[in-house]
């Protein structure tokens, strides 16, 4: 089969690799479709480590061709998509509830082969069915709507609530759309790239604004006087971070969402946060998040068919980061049919 394998930061090489077989409790999936994520990125960067060599990738949708001896969920055919963690259900973390914090946490396209191949296995525990109305492209979304879930979860977004998403990429787009659905009556996205804050009013936005041209903090207090309920920072930057805590209300709720780089610092005041009472959390993962993802995906309550703007064959895998990120785009998708 063929895979796109990353040997080392800035070396990926599409080549062929024998096609994995599935273990007695794994389910063997023929790849339709994988998104592209900014953990790739950095993965290909070199801001993310990784168990070199690794097939990479992890947002993705299939079928089933083949199934372990001990496996009863799934048959041949089965369209599907699957959560990418493996945990170990034995450490503190996977004990008390916090799975996605394992100690022994094994991630697909990072730590074990991903998904950007003709084929991948993975546990039954980790695979989910798609309804037929999902395409295999929309449902390669199931992995990072699961991770908006969960940071919505953690944000304990309430009805009435002010938003602030910063970054208006495909994650900040799925938060707009998860914070909506939780009551939000005012969502600000953040956005200097104009096609994404067009694109966020469709998904979820009540209002935009360009940090290049406006000064957020202005801006939020025009709707509340006194700042959001709750600030998502989406794009991963150390500048954007450290001025989040500052467009909270008294009480307010800061999320870091984006994954910036593990050698920056950002400085904070820590009389801010102790005089006005800011909560400010991490969200990392999708802990118990998939199966709600499969389900709002099949619905339509959540919307991702206007949120990919380019389409890779796998042979052509290494033109993705000649795009990533660019004035023009959003998802990159890569069809493996």
């Amino acid at each position: 089969m063929k895979a796109a394998v990353l040997y080392q930061p800035g070396d990926i090489r599409v080549e062929e690799r024998s096609i994995p077989q599935p273990g007695d409790n794994e389910v063997l999936i023929r790849i339709k479709a994988c998104g592209v994520c900014g953990t790739d990125n950095a993965l290909n960067k070199g801001e993310y480590p990784a168990a070199y060599p690794v097939v990479i990738g992890h947002e993705f949708s299939g079928d089933v061709s083949a199934v372990g001896k001990n496996v009863t969920k799934f048959k041949l055919g089965d369209r599907v998509t699957a959560d990418p963690n493996r945990v170990c259900h034995k450490c503190y973390y996977c004990k008390s509830g916090n799975e996605h914090l394992c100690e022994n946490l094994s991630s697909m396209g990072v730590h074990q082969d991903g998904a950007v191949a003709e084929y991948c296995v993975m546990l039954e525990t980790n695979v989910y069915k798609i309804p037929d109305s999902l395409s295999y492209e929309e449902a390669a979304f199931c992995e990072p709507l699961a991770c908006a879930i969960h940071g919505n979860d953690i944000a304990n977004v309430k009805i009435g609530d002010t938003v602030i998403v910063i970054g208006a990429g495909g994650m900040g787009n799925l938060i707009a759309q998860c914070v909506r659905l939780s009551g939000a009556a005012n969502i600000l996205v953040s956005e200097p790239i104009a096609m994404r804050r067009k694109l966020a009013l469709t998904n979820g936005a009540t209002h935009v604004i360009d940090p290049l041209q406006q000064n957020l903090g202005e801006e939020v207090k025009k709707y509340t006087g006194v700042g959001a309920d709750v600030i998502f920072e989406v794009a991963g930057n150390i500048k954007a971070q450290a001025e989040s805590i500052l467009l909270a209300r008294k009480g307010g709720t800061v999320i870091f969402f984006g994954c910036s780089p593990p050698d920056k610092m950002i400085e904070i005041n820590p009389f801010i946060i102790n005089e006005n009472e800011l909560k400010i959390y991490g969200s990392f993962n999708n802990q118990f998040a998939t199966a709600r993802a499969v389900e709002m995906l099949g619905s339509g309550a959540v919307r991702v068919d206007n949120l990919i703007s380019h389409h890779f064959k796998l042979e052509k895998y290494l033109d993705v980061f000649k795009v990533f990120g660019g004035l023009d785009t959003m998802k990159l998708m890569v069809n493996i049919i």
